[in-house]
């Protein structure tokens, strides 16, 4: 939809002051008219991993991915499941995101995943973040936020811990350099 941020990236300006949102990168999987949501892609949950989940919600064993990070997703529904993943693997109630990746919410993709006939790249995030009709536009134009096209490089080849400044190189952008007031035209 023209206007619409689903398949981008949400980048959180430096001086973003929600502790729960500093430095983040957000795949925007929804967005219209009444609401967004996205998934933060560069948190991890301290300490748990894909063989601890996958025995917390009855899955068994890991055969595969065991040591695979679990990610904060964001603070809406923290004990919800989301795997945000490419798109060559769906499931009936897989949701499109962009022509690269797509979102499931059934623990069905979970149990393919340790049994290693998943998807080839995937995020396993516990939450995920929404705003209301307006509120994310708002944040925009409040210069909380920067936005750029989904690359999958950006998100699979590095580090959580890189991934939020690499998304600013990319951009050609400083982090440093911003400044905190918006302007408009």
């Amino acid at each position: 939809m023209p206007g619409f941020l689903n398949g981008q990236l949400l980048i959180a300006m430096p001086q973003m002051d929600d502790k729960r949102f500093q430095n983040t990168v957000l795949l925007i999987c929804s967005h219209d008219s009444t609401q967004a949501m996205g998934v933060v892609l560069n948190q991890r949950h301290n300490d748990l991993e894909l063989s601890e989940l996958a025995q917390q919600v009855g899955i068994g064993e890991p055969r595969f991915n065991a040591n695979e990070p679990i990610h904060i997703g964001g603070p809406v529904e923290p004990s919800r499941g989301i795997v945000v993943h490419s798109s060559e693997h769906v499931l009936p109630d897989t949701t499109p995101i962009n022509h690269d990746m797509a979102m499931t919410a059934n623990i069905k993709v979970l149990s393919e995943i340790i049994n290693g006939v998943g998807p080839n790249d995937f995020i396993i995030a516990l939450g995920h973040a929404s705003w209301t009709a307006g509120q994310l536009e708002k944040e925009l134009r409040d210069n909380i936020w920067l936005t750029m096209p989904y690359e999958s490089d950006l998100i699979f080849d590095h580090s959580p811990e890189e991934i939020w400044g690499a998304c600013f190189t990319r951009l050609g952008i400083s982090a440093g350099h911003l400044s905190t007031t918006a302007g408009h035209a």
